[in-house]
């Protein structure tokens, strides 16, 4: 993978590389082929079987592994078997899972759309993608703001702007509307990943060696991931749409904090004491 010299030294171990992802939401922007399957790891290659899947590899998927103890998340296929009955994915961390356990995913029923995009602002290392826990964030003209805490007051409702000059951001709005008209990708889930250039898988820079590292590089460190959903299309025309977006305290029928301790959980609650 090309990486330019002097992009390579403008980073230092410090630099903050920003991620996004967005996942499409079944039945409300994709029509759904809901699929299980039966998964074994081995190191970190996770091996997934199910017969004639007629996927490829590069197909993003968010997986649930229902047992076993594999980590759920979105994963990139690596390799698919010759006879199309089984593929894998690459795991964080290595372990050993045998023996019959299941995998759940949603994939559209038509391949070639997707339903979890990865991207990244090009802020950084702006002239290449980024392999982060080896999935690939395509370079995607892009800008997002407003995630500050302010302590006081509304949460925020970030604001997230993409180049649209090709028409790219309008095909992806155009085929969710076809599924449920004037959705404009409501809904959608955006999480917001951020680590260091440290951190960042080895094969984005040449020779596959992470100049940045110290020690070994930990595929698992980040910030604590931000979650958020599209709550409405804002902007769109020929040179730029743009989505805000809102925390998921802020969707409907969400209240915080999610569990009331009653008299019930402790004997305490709702009596006064006499000291």
């Amino acid at each position: 993978m090309g990486n330019p010299v002097s992009e390579l030294q403008q980073l230092t171990n410090k630099s903050i590389i920003e991620l996004f992802s967005v996942e499409l939401q079944p039945d409300l922007h994709y029509t759904k082929s809901a699929k299980t399957a039966q998964y074994t790891q081995s190191g970190t290659d996770i091996q997934i079987n199910l017969t004639a899947h007629g996927f490829s590899v590069g197909l993003i998927l968010s997986l649930n592994f229902v047992t076993g103890g594999a980590a759920d998340g979105i994963y990139t296929i690596k390799t698919v078997a010759t006879d199309g009955n089984s593929f894998t994915v690459k795991a964080l961390t290595s372990a050993s899972i045998t023996g019959t356990h299941d995998v759940t995913f949603n994939v559209n029923t038509n391949l070639s759309n997707p339903t979890v995009y990865l991207f990244h602002s090009g802020v950084n290392m702006s002239n290449q993608n980024i392999v982060w826990q080896s999935n690939t964030y395509t370079k995607f003209p892009c800008q997002a703001k407003g995630f500050k805490y302010s302590g006081k007051g509304t949460l925020p409702r970030p604001i997230i702007s993409f180049s649209n000059v090709l028409g790219s951001i309008t095909d992806i709005i155009e085929l969710a509307n076809k599924t449920t008209p004037f959705s404009d990708l409501q809904n959608a889930k955006v999480i917001r990943r951020r680590t260091l250039s440290r951190f960042l898988d080895e094969e984005n820079f040449p020779s596959n060696i992470n100049p940045y590292k110290v020690n070994n590089v930990d595929p698992t460190a980040e910030f604590p991931r931000e979650i958020y959903f599209i709550d409405k299309k804002t902007v769109e025309n020929k040179d730029i749409v743009q989505f805000e977006m809102v925390s998921s305290f802020d969707l409907p029928n969400i209240n915080a904090p999610k569990k009331l301790v009653t008299h019930d959980d402790f004997s305490g609650v709702g009596r006064f004491v006499n000291f």
